[in-house]
């Protein structure tokens, strides 16, 4: 399980968003990585409570939906959701593609993109998915790809490059540390699937305690790798700084194992992740009535939501054809990253009361001030964050879009709310249900 947290977040991690900050922060790069481990470390201990206390599957609805609101619940899914389709795989899937222009330096980055988010679409489709220990092979080899670009650029390492480290200023710093939040979020994938894990209550708090620590020491020595290679200027003209990096720092075979064993490797196992975890919480918000029941069509062969899959696939595609630059679509889902973990906070702090008994049993589970110190902690890093972001993305039609994302999931779920009141049916008993629990 810690092999599959790892190599859910390095995905987007240090391959999408290294260059995209880099040009942001310049040589403070090192330290926003640094910066931005804290707040969602602290963030990530109540997951873990809960993922331990009552595993299940599709947990960032279930959580909120069962503890405080399904309305509230519903609204950070369907945000999360829309960033996540409409942001986070056309990011992945173009940023795919600009590696993969290393050796087909004649293909569109869009062309790639909309075949590589059709093919995972299809292995998705056909219920073909990679197994854990494949995963796990997998994560190994990045991790050594990584490490071999980190310490031979280390070796060759430029400490005048560092020189007025803070040059681009606080405020830069602090988005760069608010986008880099999102690459330590993937970790929050495990509790999705959380009644598909043997022994859970031990193994998701572990898995989080064990990658965490990994992964940020992996993050900032491969900032540092890279900014000491190259001077800063140099590197915010390339497309992508770490191909540069990797050609000026290691030979030819270095160079291909690192492109194909890091970038390309880490990138489509969280895109191929991206739509596996995807559709948990939406299956789960369909078992409870607030999406309609035809969305959660399975299969009649492969057992698998097409449905859900297909309208996934469609809006991947949508995105990646709106034009928009790989910074936008990393701040949308920079932006549905931390919005889905609004809701989950706050059922942290209602859990002892809700589920007192599950609570107690828990393998790990937090105490006293920390139980209110940690969520707090998240949600001002939540609120905070997102309000730089949002100002950062300058142009009104992108806010307002964002915004929109929001103002949608309101207004669905209060008109499904209405429509099945006149059937005999009201959401709020959602908060009343306990036959989730494993």
């Amino acid at each position: 399980m810690s092999f599959i947290a790892i190599g859910f977040t390095i995905g987007g991690g240090i391959f999408v968003f290294t260059g995209i900050v880099l040009k942001i922060v310049g040589p403070a790069l090192p330290l926003a990585y640094a910066f931005a481990a804290i707040p969602v470390f602290i963030s990530m201990l109540p997951l873990a409570m809960l993922g331990s206390a009552i595993p299940a599957t599709g947990g960032n609805y279930k959580y909120p939906s069962r503890m405080v609101s399904p309305g509230l619940a519903f609204v950070g899914i369907w945000t999360y959701a829309l960033a996540s389709f409409v942001g986070q795989l056309p990011l992945y899937a173009l940023a795919c593609g600009n590696y993969a222009q290393v050796f087909l330096p004649d293909i569109s980055t869009q062309v790639f993109a909309i075949l590589i988010l059709t093919l995972f679409f299809i292995i998705n489709v056909l219920g073909v998915r990679f197994a854990a220990q494949v995963q796990g092979l997998m994560v190994i080899i990045l991790i050594v790809a990584l490490l071999i670009y980190s310490g031979k650029g280390l070796s060759i390492i430029h400490p005048e490059y560092f020189n007025d480290i803070l040059q681009k200023g606080p405020g830069n710093l602090s988005l760069g540390i608010a986008l880099l939040t999102f690459t330590y979020l993937g970790s929050n994938g495990i509790i999705e699937l959380g009644g598909e894990i043997k022994r859970p209550g031990k193994t998701i708090p572990q898995a989080i305690f064990i990658a965490f620590p990994i992964i940020t020491i992996i993050y900032v020595l491969i900032a540092t790798a890279t900014v000491g290679t190259l001077s800063p200027q140099a590197l915010v003209k390339t497309c992508e700084p770490l191909i540069e990096a990797c050609r000026c720092s290691l030979g030819q075979f270095g160079f291909i194992f690192f492109i194909v064993g890091g970038a390309i490797v880490a990138i489509t196992t969280t895109l191929n992740a991206l739509f596996i975890v995807g559709t948990k919480s939406l299956l789960a918000i369909i078992d409870d009535g607030i999406l309609p029941n035809q969305l959660g069509r399975l299969h009649k062969k492969f057992g698998t939501p097409y449905v859900l899959l297909t309208i996934i696939w469609l809006l991947s595609i949508l995105g990646v054809l709106s034009g928009f630059s790989l910074e936008t679509f990393a701040s949308y889902a920079a932006l549905g990253g931390m919005i889905i973990f609004f809701p989950v906070l706050i059922a942290s702090i209602m859990l002892p009361r809700r589920f007192p008994e599950q609570y107690e049993k828990s393998e790990f589970k937090l105490r006293g001030i920390f139980l209110w110190i940690c969520p707090v902690v998240g949600s001002l890093m939540t609120i905070f964050f997102s309000i730089i972001i949002l100002i950062d993305l300058k142009s009104p039609v992108k806010i307002l879009l964002f915004l929109a994302f929001i103002f949608s999931g309101i207004l669905f779920y209060m008109a499904r709310k209405r429509s099945l009141l006149k059937r005999g049916i009201n959401l709020d008993d959602i908060t009343q249900q306990k036959d989730w629990i494993e």
